[in-house]
């Protein structure tokens, strides 16, 4: 399997079976290279084993058990740290900790995870898996009643919660897709539907037990509803329970008629690898301005909508867990016990689409090589930070299946002695596993046979490459009575010899690890990781083609082999950055919009300077029909006679969806939503231009002139042919305050 920096879980000697059970045979063959203690020279009894190897490994989440890595980052299902969320937090907090749900797996326009969010064992296993980690509660991203596998998903949370005696909280976050036939049907004044929608709330959902309260009132918040034009005045007057109202951004906390406000996801579309801490302490500290206010700050583990089919080439890059790390560390920042914040709301638990999951763990690049010394097991930690590792466990294994734990030892250390123990002359397979930080991976070692009193071979690993995409790996060399060489490429390949030669499939990251054992069965490992790429000099691109005719997703497969080391490579549109990682390979997938474009790619050096290049030039989505835009102007006299609504929402595309609006009036303001509230100085007569763009970037314009301060209204460029409203759009990160 191809890794971008590292994802799995290292296979413990070509994965146990392969090593234990076939090397269980050789132990009888005799002890050898004697070493300072001898067998059974401590006084402790090995502990009965409580575990297997499966149960260490194996997924340990609510996600699928057929997920697999995505090159958005999302890792594969796997074996978690269940260690609390809310060690993250400052000591002493009393925070809420919330994750975001998406219900809307299962449905046709969202890609297959595995499960269905509206199956009653999924979400008892989704719940199930939040407390595990410390989650108190779960907030629904939730599109109306309508919305039939959503609102399931959303009753089902409501049925689970309600098991959890007090323990696990739920709320609403209304999304802007909720209200997208209402904007169709009354030109952007979704006013009624919000209505009908927070009343719906109120009777169905605030007055469960389960639904979360502060300050003695339920809480719904809002997501991208200012897309449109809502009488706040008028709702408030008009539903049911009194709910806390609590708004996307910073607005949130100054807007009139808000009770509060909620962080979310920051991007900045220049720099990948800019986590926005900038962005979140903006956000704090106008929390802190606003003590009435209630506040919930945001968590995220990355960003990278490269698989969604509305993307723009949005990316955070997840930096083998810093990022997570580094936004729950924000909150320490301006909050303690002695000055809590209310909520803390982890983006997301399941938006695969957008890179945000955290549902299947965060993967934080590190691989462990343990090794013997005398009666010392020792262990290096390589690939990234061990500052996302909690603590590392010792297991023994006589079976290769059933795992006894000898011991837990601190992150920082990396040894442990075996001579406390009263050991057999027969051979053990020890593991190291490390422990990662909260809603991290798990790491586990290869295993090492530990035979007490035989000094393991010395072992030597080599790794050349010998082709394009092809590697040879050697353990000639290792020291020691060798009777057994085994050489995994990280790919699911694995050689039984001391040299083997290996051609990789794509570019990437891969761990080959190789086990040698001596003939009284006990073994050491390497791991070398290495950049599988064309031996040839410079940049390759092996896909798209130069000249190709590409359609979405066009995958992007790229190296970089410059004679100096290559920190970060870089993608770019027609010479605008649309994504960057660290390494000197690429594997992704770009949103080209239609038309030819040229895409390049470069190797940069630790400066951020660029050592090479190379283009391709792509015909994209040739067969694209564009939308077409629909505009139509409104007068708001309640709120001024200069005021009007104008709205873009039954602009509409046939083979697709409208994924931007832009509308620019002649005074020289411009928006970027498709209802827009716009109050001019004086009554006269303006302009407005309304451009739409499709999925694929291809686009429509239409304009009209209207008069501000007369009460009238001018539709021009209304189609009568409409897709049917999309009653969902995707979760969309906000801009910086």
């Amino acid at each position: 399997m191809t890794i971008s920096r590292l994802t799995s879980v290292l296979r413990p000697v070509a994965i146990a079976s392969a090593g234990a059970y076939s090397l269980l045979s050789l132990v009888a063959c005799g002890v050898h290279g004697k070493v300072g203690s001898s067998p059974g020279s401590g006084s402790n009894p090995i502990p009965s084993a409580t575990t297997t190897l499966q149960a260490e490994t194996g997924n340990n989440t609510s996600a699928a058990d057929s997920f697999v890595r995505q090159t958005d980052g999302n890792v594969a299902a796997g074996n978690i740290s269940k260690v609390s969320l809310r060690s993250l937090l400052p000591p002493g907090s009393t925070t809420k900790i919330f994750v975001t749900l998406m219900g809307w797996f299962g449905k046709p326009d969202h890609e297959s995870v595995g499960y269905r969010s509206d199956d009653p064992a999924q979400v008892h296993g989704q719940v199930e898996d939040m407390m595990s980690r410390g989650v108190d509660g779960a907030i629904e991203a939730w599109y109306g009643p309508a919305n039939t596998v959503i609102e399931h998903s959303t009753q089902l949370l409501k049925s689970e919660a309600e098991t959890r005696a007090g323990q696990f909280q739920f709320a609403i976050m209304e999304d802007v897709g909720a209200l997208g036939k209402a904007a169709k049907a009354n030109q952007c004044d979704v006013t009624d539907q919000m209505i009908s929608d927070l009343n719906y709330v109120a009777s169905q959902y605030e007055s469960s037990p389960a639904y979360l309260h502060m300050n003695g009132r339920p809480v719904v918040l809002f997501f991208n509803v200012d897309a449109y034009f809502i009488d706040w005045s008028r709702v408030i007057s008009s539903i049911s329970g009194n709910p806390l109202l609590i708004f996307e951004g910073t607005s949130g906390l100054t807007r009139k008629l808000s009770d509060g406000g909620f962080s979310w996801v920051f991007v900045n579309s220049n720099n990948p690898f800019d986590p926005q801490l900038t962005a979140q302490d903006a956000f704090y500290t106008e929390a802190q301005n606003a003590p009435g206010r209630i506040a919930f700050g945001s968590v995220y583990k990355g960003f990278n909508d490269t698989l969604a089919a509305w993307t723009t080439n949005r990316v955070i890059q997840q930096q083998c867990g810093r990022t997570f790390l580094q936004t729950f560390g924000e909150v320490g920042k301006f909050f303690s016990g002695n000055n809590q914040l209310p909520g803390v709301q982890i983006a997301t638990w399941n938006d695969y689409e957008e890179g945000t999951a955290i549902e299947p763990g965060i993967d934080n690049c590190i691989y462990l090589t343990p090794s013997q010394s005398g009666t010392s097991i020792q262990w290096g930690v390589n690939g990234g930070d061990e500052s996302t590792i909690d603590h590392y466990t010792v297991f023994l294994t006589t079976d290769g299946t059933n795992l006894s734990k000898l011991a837990d030892v601190p992150a920082g250390t990396r040894t442990y002695d075996m001579s406390r123990f009263s050991l057999s002359p027969v051979t053990y397979w020890i593991y190291v596993k490390a422990m990662g930080k909260p809603s991290f991976q798990n790491k586990m070692s290869p295993a090492i046979a530990y035979h007490p009193g035989d000094q393991a071979p010395d072992i030597q690993l080599k790794v050349s490459q010998s082709g394009s995409l092809t590697y040879t790996a050697s353990t000639t060399g290792s020291a020691g009575n060798i009777a057994k060489s085994q050489i995994d490429f990280g790919d699911g390949t694995v050689a039984s010899a001391t040299s083997a030669s290996h051609t990789y499939a794509k570019v990437g990251t891969y761990l080959i690890t190789a086990a040698v054992y001596d003939s009284a069965g006990a073994s050491s490992v390497a791991a070398q990781q290495i950049s599988a790429k064309p031996s040839s000099d410079g940049i390759s691109i092996l896909t798209p083609a130069n000249g190709s005719s590409v359609n979405w997703p066009t995958v992007l497969q790229a190296s970089g082999n410059t004679g100096t080391p290559v920190s970060a490579m870089r993608a770019m549109i027609d010479g605008k950055q649309a994504y960057a990682a660290n390494g000197d390979t690429l594997i992704t997938n770009l949103k080209v919009y239609t038309g030819s474009h040229q895409i390049t790619v470069q190797s940069l050096d630790a400066t951020g300077t660029p050592t090479a290049s190379r283009s391709v030039t792509v015909d994209a989505e040739p067969n694209d029909i564009p939308p077409v835009a629909n505009v139509t102007i409104r007068a708001l006299p309640n709120i001024s006679a200069t005021t009007v609504l104008a709205c873009t929402a039954t602009s509409f595309d046939t083979d697709g969806f409208v994924n931007s609006y832009n509308l620019k009036f002649s005074d020289g303001s411009q928006f970027t939503s498709p209802g827009v509230v716009r109050t001019f100085s004086a009554p006269g007569t303006y302009d407005a231009t309304a451009t739409v763009l499709d999925q694929y970037g291809a686009s429509d314009s239409t304009s009209v002139s209207f008069n501000a301060g007369t009460g009238t209204a001018a539709r021009v460029h209304i189609t009568p042919q409409q897709q049917p409203a999309q009653d969902e759009q995707p979760m969309q990160p906000i801009n910086p305050p």
